[in-house]
């Protein structure tokens, strides 16, 4: 049996039901050599069956590199209309003439548009600039798309909208979090004087942050360069991701269930500067009640801040043995203006956070400060496996106390 005739069994099973499609089929295509690439590549090649164009770009979505690969298969893919969708979960490994072609499609015929949308979605969170020319284009989300990066005149007009009041229609914070979004140094400095003119000193801090600063330091809000980040076996990157825990760890304060490691970044390895390694751990049970956990780890101690601690127990992981975390040039420096999607959105490493909700960054408890974002990983099938979270964990670090602090949202 061909891996398409393998695919279109799975898909057409009618015992499997949405979800459970998908992962019998992830886990076909992991079990493959090169952990399913070329079959992930034949499949788009040879299908005309929409599912199997939408859970295989899926499958794609969450395996690194291989960008001539994806290229190939999101040309064909662009060729019938009914599968274009699948070629969204490829968009930031595309070329710019690829992803052209796509908007083109998109602004020249009307009755390609639905089949469209995900795809010009995705090219407006990983590649903004290329809507940038169309302005007035007709999708619902490409004018938040296209505030990152956005140039200064956008920052103005914001700016002068909230201070007018001038369209009723729209809620004044809601302006306020758009020009923020904007992550330019111009957009920054408009944020940071608006101090005096809020009422809540929050508000601001929540959006100088979300702007890319810090309100209490020089220092930036996150790292660069950004990276996407993908779950891989365990060995084959210096970061680690999950595996066994010893030693005190928070624990629950609901069903006392310790927390267990979650990531540890080599500070050697990464792409940008820091002293020591990260390392972020987080909550293993059901409870839903845990939204941070804030650790310090030095000179080989752990210390346990603002809750209950306990033993780790080794037993416990959030992933099925200790893997790795490979990571690859996020095409999007200025960072997303999209909110995230939780079990959807990518995992990453540098760069500002993607947020469900604009939320406040950490205090250090060492130092005071406020912590800058160094990663955010989600729970998403992979051909490795996945992380057992149901959302997204947002990880912070204060290099020089060497403080971790986590943040969940869903």
């Amino acid at each position: 049996m061909t891996h398409i005739e393998e695919a279109v069994r799975i898909v057409s099973d009618p015992d499997l039901q949405g979800l459970a499609k998908r992962g019998t089929l992830f886990e076909y295509l992991s079990g493959q050599s090169d952990r399913g690439l070329a079959a992930s590549v034949e499949c788009l090649l040879e299908t005309d069956d929409y599912r199997i164009a939408e859970y295989v770009g899926q499958y794609l979505e969450v395996t690194p590199n291989a960008s001539a690969e994806k290229e190939r298969a999101a040309v064909r893919l662009r060729q019938e209309p009914k599968l274009a969708r699948g070629a969204a979960r490829l968009v930031p490994w595309l070329s710019t003439a690829t992803l052209n072609g796509f908007i083109a499609d998109y602004v020249n015929d009307a009755e390609l548009k639905a089949h469209l949308s995900s795809v010009i979605f995705s090219i407006g969170a990983f590649r903004p600039e290329l809507l940038r020319p169309f302005a007035d284009l007709d999708h619902p989300m490409a004018a938040k798309a296209m505030l990152a990066g956005a140039p200064d005149e956008v920052a103005d007009s914001l700016a002068r909208k909230w201070r007018s009041d001038e369209d009723d229609e729209d809620d004044p914070w809601d302006t306020l979090v758009s020009l923020a979004l904007i992550r330019t140094d111009h957009a920054l400095e408009i944020i940071g004087s608006l101090r005096d003119e809020l009422d809540d000193p929050a508000d601001w801090i929540t959006l100088v942050e979300l702007a890319g600063g810090l309100p209490d330091s020089e220092q930036k809000a996150g790292y660069w360069p950004a990276q996407l980040a993908f779950l891989a076996e365990g060995g084959k990157s210096e970061h680690k991701v999950g595996g066994s825990t010893s030693g005190d760890v928070p624990i629950c304060h609901i069903c006392s269930v310790p927390a267990v490691h979650l990531l540890t970044l080599s500070a050697s390895a990464l792409p940008f500067s820091l002293s020591n390694n990260p390392s972020f751990y987080w909550y293993a049970c059901d409870c839903g009640e845990m939204d941070s956990a804030t650790v310090r780890i030095a000179d080989g101690e752990r210390t346990v801040y603002y809750g209950p601690k306990g033993p780790a127990d080794p037993a416990i992981s959030l992933t099925p043995g200790q893997l790795s975390l490979t990571l690859e040039k996020h095409p999007n420096q200025v960072g997303v203006s999209l909110k995230a999607a939780p079990s959807q959105s990518l995992n990453q490493v540098g760069g500002l956070p993607r947020w469900v909700d604009p939320d406040i960054h950490p205090r250090c408890p060492e130092c005071g400060l406020a912590m800058p974002f160094v990663a955010s990983v989600g729970g998403r099938d992979t051909p490795v496996g996945r992380i057992a979270v149901e959302g997204i964990v947002y990880c912070f670090w204060c290099d020089g106390c060497c403080v971790s602090s986590t943040k969940f949202q869903e």
